[in-house]
Order: C-alpha cells, then structure tokens, then sequence
C-alpha cells in the first residue's frame, strides 16, 4: 500500500487537488504516466498530526497544475496510486451508485448478471404486537429496497435515502431522470407499510433473524414479521410522503393523503415511546427515543406541500433541529421550509443559522484534519455515512450562506472516500486501484464478487463486538480500525442511506 493518499479517482482541472504525504517526504513531483516525464513539483506543508489516524504527516498541494492527462505522486521512493485530471475523471461512478439501489430491488425477478435472483419475499407478512406475539393480522407489503447486507426493510432509514435522493434530483445542475423511478419503487413500498385502520406506519418488516452470510434473498425462508407502528417510521413516512408529492404530479393525492393520514396518527400520539425490538425479533432495529425532529420534519414538509397555517403553527412552537442521518432527520425540516414554504422570516432567519452553525463547525472540525473532513476522532459504525452526510451539510448550507469553502470541504470529503485516507482504501467497490472488493452484503458474498458501487461502512473506532476488528484493529487509532472482510459487519456492511448521500454529492458537485 503507498503512503502517498490521494483520490484514486481523479480531480477536475479547475478543482483544488491536495495529497497526504508520509512526514519524511518534504517534496513531492507530479509525474505524467505516458511518458514518465516530470510535470510539476513542490514543497510540502510542515509535518501536522492526525488524531483520527495517529499519524504526523504533510500535505502536498498541486491544484495550479491543470492539464488534463494520468498522472502519479511521487515522494522520493513513494509513488501514489495512478489517477487522472478531466473534466470527468469519476467516469461512471455517480451512475453505479445509483445503479445499487436496483440492485438491492425485493420482490421482483433481479436480472443482474452473476447477482440475479428470481422474486423474493413475497409471502404475506404476520403483524406482531410489542410483545412478540402474532396479532392474526397479515399483509402484503412486497416490494422495496433491501437495506444493507441482510434482507429487512426498515421504514426509517427509506425515508433518509429517499429524501436525499430527492434532493439531488431537485438540486443537480444536471439531474439524472432515472432518479424518480428508482425511488417510486421504494415509494410504494412505503404506501404499503402504513396501517389502513389508524394511518400509523409499521416500523419494518423482516424475519425474525438474519439469515446466513451466503445465502441469496430468494432463499431466506423464515416467516415475514411487520413489527409494531412507531412514532419516527410514522412522522419519516409522512415528511417523505409529502416531500415526494412535489416530484410526482400525477400520484400527489395518493402520496398526500397518505401523508395527512399519517400525521394525524403524530398528533393523536404525541408521546409514543421509541420503537425496540418486540422480543424474538433481532434484526436491525432503528430504535430512536425521540421522535421531535421526525415530527418536526413531517410538520415542515407538509406545510411546504400546503401551506397549513395550523402546521405552521406547530413549527413555531416546535425546538429546531438538525441532523442528515436517520436518527436526527432535522435539516431535512429546514431545507422544506426554507426551499419551499411561504415562511415567517424571523423563523426562517432562525433555521438557517442553525444550518450555518453546523456547518461552520463541520468547517472548523476539516482544517484541524489533515484529510480535509469534520470526524475528528469520532468514526462510528457508518463513518462514511456521516463522512458523506456531513459533506451534504455543507453543500446545503452553502445554497443560503454562500462561503466557497463549503463546496470545497464537501469535496474533500469525496476525495476521502475514494482513496486519500490513512488506509489508502477506496471505500466504493469497483472504483480505484485499492477498492473494497469483500462486502458485508449477502448477495456479493454468495455470488463470490462485489457488486459495483457499494459504499462501504467505514472505519469504526467502537469496535462493537467484531471478531474481525477485535482480532486485526484492537488499540489502533480509530481512522485505522477497517477491515476490508466480509465478516466485518461493524466496519465493511453496505447499505442503501450510505450511498444516498454519496450520489447526493457526486449530483450536487456534477462530478
């Protein structure tokens, strides 16, 4: 592995191009792969030490140079993995992380080369109550994404990847028009959970346990449970609903009588506990304690989509919030109001310094990081989902407060992801010279192969009970803790709202 990081990718001509070099490199020379010939060369920043990775390094800037061609870093006998300057150096990378999203499709005959599999989880699904225990209620609820490496189908993390990839539809300069279509498939998955009597919406529904590691979705044959109605699946159904009634026309009355529907369940519910796990039931749980910024998303969304002056009323009395991940959903409750509702300026004012504190910390966090991204020592479980979804904040953040060096970190944070990290691991199967090619992710582990465009987990400094990490990564600075293994749930699962953001910043920047 080099010890020269850089994107594995490439950078565009105009765009500013930096590389993490070793501590003993003090100059670096930018070297043209054609003819071996010397292009450009300079000195290295002084040594600065990386929390996240335990390491004292240097960064080497070149973004004066611009002609477009394959080049290579090298500091004196370190040499960089190959990438290219273009106006299109990710070739079709933004197109296979969308591509994912059909690739986990459920209930369908899959035609996808060594992957495919014939129609999946279609039996009728048995409604279970808090306590584990069969209601007698069942029903049909096929259809949708499979979320990570396992089978289930969570409402909560949906509602993320569907408003982010709403979202880059909505702020792409150049929108992929495939977008809507890969996410009215989940749409009407979603439809589906909501519970006809109450307007509620079932919290997920999967087997009661994973399934083996090699198995294909086809041969999952445990018995399908809906778990109970929760307070979050039912505020997020109803904010994506609404959200999604302005991209799809022709289905706004269907999408927004759900969402009123499922509303009025918020607001006859206003203290529903969080959602657990009935007993039994161990696959993923999303269980969150606080409903508010669900609610409060819901309340934004809908006042955008009709102009309520009773939801709006509720907004103002509600706490602001923020948050891009599927447990702290507010900023999508504050891009809604201020896209796209006639407001109160006073509270519109309010909302987007929220915004612009985050990201001004997310700013500050970037600098102190010789990376260039905001996680400081903070890698959880998903640290590329808060990698990418911080990089989000930003671009965000910039369409009211217009600092060109929002857009600048936020690309940072993709060039990160694809190579110029401690690791020198490109975290997207398919792409780079060193990618993640051994997937938690069922489907690639029976097929033998990675799927293309996968966005790996990250490293995950917890550790959290995993054999992998115990055995390779124990006491080692958190950035380091990843294991490119397909038994590393903990740092190598996949899953749909990791590579949401992802194209999100890949539609956003036209990358």
């Amino acid at each position: 592995m080099t010890t020269i990081r850089a994107d594995q990718l490439g950078y565009r001509p105009d765009d500013p191009k930096q590389s993490v070099l070793p501590q003993t490199a003090s100059a670096f020379e930018l070297i043209r792969i054609s003819d071996d010939t010397v292009v450009f060369g300079g000195n290295a920043d002084k040594p600065v030490f990386c929390e996240g990775s335990g390491e004292t390094v240097r960064i080497a800037g070149f973004s004066d140079f611009t002609q477009p061609g394959e080049y290579r870093l090298q500091a004196g006998k370190e040499v960089s993995y190959p990438f290219i300057i273009s106006n299109n150096p990710y070739g079709s990378l933004r197109k296979t992380v969308l591509d994912f999203f059909r690739l986990q499709q459920c209930g369908i005959n899959l035609d996808a080369g060594v992957w495919s599999h014939p129609a999946c989880h279609t039996d009728l699904a048995a409604v279970l109550d808090s306590s584990g225990s069969k209601t007698g209620v069942v029903k049909d609820v096929s259809g949708g994404w499979h979320d990570a490496g396992d089978y289930g189908r969570y409402i909560v993390p949906a509602a993320q990847t569907a408003a982010q990839l709403l979202l880059a539809y909505e702020l792409a300069p150049r929108p992929d028009p495939d977008v809507l279509d890969v996410v009215w498939f989940e749409l009407e998955w979603m439809l589906k959970m909501q519970d006809e009597a109450s307007g509620g919406v079932y919290h997920k529904v999967s087997c009661r346990d994973f399934p083996p590691l090699d198995h294909m979705p086809e041969r999952e044959d445990g018995e399908l449970v809906l778990c109970p109605v929760s307070a979050t699946a039912t505020a997020d159904f109803a904010a994506t609903m609404a959200l999604a009634s302005r991209f799809y026309p022709g289905r706004r009355k269907v999408l927004m009588e759900a969402a009123s529907r499922a509303w009025q369940w918020c607001l006859k519910h206003p203290d529903a506990p969080g959602f657990c796990n009935p007993p039994g039931v161990k696959t993923g749980e999303y269980g969150d304690e606080k409903s508010q910024d669900e609610r409060f998303w819901a309340a934004c969304a809908l006042f955008a989509a009709t102009g309520d002056e009773t939801i709006h009323d509720y907004i103002k009395k509600a706490q602001l919030s923020t948050g891009l991940g599927w447990k702290k959903m507010g900023t999508y409750g504050l891009v809604s109001y201020l896209c796209h509702a006639r407001g109160d300026a006073g509270l519109a004012g309010r909302m987007k310094e929220a915004l612009s504190a985050d990201a001004q910390k997310l700013l500050k966090q970037s600098k102190a990081d010789p990376y260039g991204i905001s996680l400081g020592t903070e890698y959880r479980w998903g640290s590329n989902m808060t990698v990418a979804n911080n990089a989000m904040t930003l671009l965000l953040a910039g369409l009211f407060d217009q600092n060109a060096e929002y857009r600048h970190t936020a690309l940072e944070h993709m060039h990160y992801l694809l190579g110029k990290n401690a690791l020198g691991k490109c975290y997207i199967s398919g792409f780079g010279s060193n990618p993640m090619q051994n997937p938690h992710h069922r489907p690639s582990v029976a097929a033998g192969k990675a799927q293309p465009g996968m966005v790996s987990g990250g490293p995950n400094g917890g550790i959290h009970g995993d054999a992998i990490l115990q055995k390779n990564c124990q006491g080692l600075p958190p950035m380091m803790c990843y294991a490119d293994h397909a038994g590393s749930c903990a740092s190598n699962e996949v899953a749909v709202y990791w590579n949401s953001p992802v194209y999100f910043i890949l539609a956003f920047l036209d990358l």
